[in-house]
């Protein structure tokens, strides 16, 4: 099972590490929606389609199945 979910909003890109003491929670009551912007969440990878997998690089989140940062598009002016 997948310990992490990411906002479905491509403008936010919220990250949630859904493992709590090592065991990962499935569908946690308290957060069903993304608490930043209110979307709903993703187990999909947006830059590569592949089971959403995240690693760490100086602290900062990245997609582990095809190793690109993690970030939100920016808003059209």
């Amino acid at each position: 099972m997948n310990r992490f979910s990411i906002c479905k909003n491509p403008r936010c890109r919220f990250v949630l590490d859904r493992g709590v003491n090592g065991e990962s929670l499935e569908n946690p009551q308290f957060l069903k929606k993304c608490p930043v912007c209110g979307s709903g969440w993703s187990s999909t990878c947006p830059s590569c389609n592949g089971a959403l997998s995240i690693s760490f690089v100086d602290g900062l989140p990245h997609y582990a199945c095809c190793g690109q940062k993690v970030h939100a598009e920016a808003k059209a002016a």
